[in-house]
């Protein structure tokens, strides 16, 4: 299970971010692919986690690759950005806190992270 940071201004994220306990990867949500045999996270993938005990949904918005797996133009971060999603699939926060990767904006044409683009307030 992979540890995530929530990078919006949900209050959920700052209360996990305030007690330490960080929401973890339970199921990334991808086409093709068995249940049994987990595919990796990459941007703009939803994914299924827990925080404080409850099941959510959310959007990666930042990854940590290691050096050998990188592309060219796609830029690394420290840590793995998450943002979370309310039920219906719309962002719980209103604001994204830190850059978010320029190549996410090929995604714009798909209704809901269309939502996730508008509120973020810097492109690298």
């Amino acid at each position: 299970m992979t540890r995530l940071l929530v990078v919006d201004n949900s209050k959920e994220g700052k209360v996990a971010h305030e007690m330490g306990k960080p929401p973890k990867v339970i199921h990334v949500c991808k086409q093709g692919f068995r249940k049994k045999h987990m595919p990796k996270a990459m941007l703009g993938d939803k994914v299924v986690m827990t925080i404080q005990g409850e099941i959510r949904r959310g959007y990666i918005v930042g990854t940590n690759i290691h050096v050998l797996n990188r592309q060219h133009g796609v830029p690394s971060t420290d840590t793995n950005n998450v943002i979370l999603l309310d039920p219906e699939g719309n962002p719980l926060g209103n604001r994204i806190l830190v850059p978010v990767p320029s190549v996410l904006l090929n995604k714009r044409n798909h209704a809901q992270f269309a939502k996730v683009i508008a509120i973020a307030n810097k492109y690298i």
